[in-house]
């Protein structure tokens, strides 16, 4: 079962608290398992942070990995990451930070951050989301 409003909220805040902690104001998205907004905060009045936090969740739901990870498995295969951007409905962002939500061993969400570097999105994610999934 998807993540609720409320269990949303708790990842939102999480990593609000953590994108904080290294003097970020992060923009965090949280979708369904098939890439579907439950709750988005916007950061920082930059126009774009919302749909970056949205396309990094919605790429880590539809493969149920890490973005950053999975950039990193794609590197000899280019073309076939940019072709996702065309492909799967709602968007994707081709960046770290975003990554999927696991309770019970089921896919229950996914997260989606911006507002710092690649580095620093991925870090807020990755913490949030081990700080608070259900094994």
């Amino acid at each position: 079962m998807p993540l609720d409003f409320d269990r949303a909220l708790e990842y939102v805040l999480r990593a609000r608290a953590i994108g904080a902690e290294l003097g970020l104001a992060v923009t965090v998205a949280i979708l369904d398992p098939a890439g579907h907004p439950i709750l988005v905060a916007r950061g920082s009045d930059k126009w774009h942070g919302p749909y970056m936090a949205m396309g990094k969740a919605r790429l880590a739901a539809a493969f149920r990995k890490p973005t950053a990870v999975l950039l990193k498995n794609w590197q000899d295969r280019p073309l076939f990451a940019a072709s996702l951007t065309e492909v799967l409905p709602g968007g994707v962002t081709l960046n770290p930070g975003g990554y999927p939500i696991f309770e019970g061993g089921e896919i229950v969400g996914a997260i989606g951050v911006g507002g710092g570097s690649p580095d620093q999105d991925d870090l807020v994610a990755s913490r949030t989301v081990t700080d608070l999934s259900a094994p």
